[in-house]
């Protein structure tokens, strides 16, 4: 502290002498670059930004498909997880997410009908893995110097991602495409707190056969098998808080 008290004195006191005309002249060149360092280092602190965030999530999965055809949040089931997103600029974002999840149907809570009257149910444990890329509808952030960015806003995501879960007794993958859209909101300088809703479209219709019983689920109305006639999804919808880290410092543009 003594040390920092004596640089200020010494830059901003104007009463410090030296009786020598070039020493003096000498001092106050010294002086005017401590003045433009100390300026440079406080701008580039007061501008710093974060380029990471990382946080947790909780919330609820459900599913949509031969076994719930059209409603949604029927059968929810807990979900937690974490997240990470890298900053591209103020309204473009990557992210990682990792969440365990858990799905579940039932044909009988339906009114559609399955060849020869078939009903069946279903349970699974996964876990869901998803790289997606996210559009703000606003400048995100809290930079003070920059008015047009705001301290919440919408947004849109999509990207691929896959499935993790057991078939006998083995690892078994299922490859999907999120969409969906979210709003967050920065209530500190680090923290912020969200809230999101995706689908997942799967690319493959056996997600919901999990035994003998239930095996009809896999093409019941036999059209074939093709990504597009693919039906089954599953859908997260969760609340998540996170915390900017890994800061990077603003860089000074040259003066046009």
């Amino acid at each position: 502290m003594r040390f920092w008290k004596l640089i200020l004195t010494f830059v901003l006191n104007p009463a410090l002498k030296v009786s020598v005309k070039g020493r003096n002249m000498h001092y106050n060149i010294i002086k005017c670059y401590l003045v433009l360092t100390f300026s440079i280092f406080f701008f580039g602190i007061s501008n710093a930004q974060y380029i990471g965030e990382i946080g947790v999530l909780g919330g609820v999965s459900y599913y949509n498909g031969d076994a719930n055809s059209t409603t949604p949040f029927v059968e929810n089931h807990p979900t937690i997880g974490g997240l990470f997103r890298a900053r591209i600029n103020s309204r473009s974002v990557l992210k990682l997410d990792l969440a365990k999840a858990t799905v579940s149907g039932n044909t009988e809570n339906f009114d559609n009908k399955f060849p020869d009257d078939q009903q069946a149910k279903f349970e699974r444990d996964f876990w869901d893995f998803g790289l997606q890329y996210e559009l703000n509808f606003f400048k995100f952030g809290t930079q003070s110097w920059d008015k047009t960015i705001k301290c919440h806003t919408p947004y849109v995501l999509i990207g691929p991602g896959m499935a993790i879960y057991q078939e006998s007794d083995k690892n078994a993958y299922a490859f999907h495409l999120a969409f969906g859209v979210g709003y967050k909101y920065k209530f500190l300088d680090r923290f912020n707190i969200g809230i999101e809703w995706s689908m997942r479209k799967l690319f493959r219709d056996d997600f919901d056969v999990t035994n003998s019983y239930n095996k009809f689920l896999d093409d019941p109305y036999n059209l074939g098998h093709s990504s597009i006639k693919n039906n089954d999804w599953y859908s997260l919808a969760f609340i998540y808080l996170s915390m900017d880290i890994i800061k990077k410092r603003g860089r000074c543009t040259e003066l046009r």
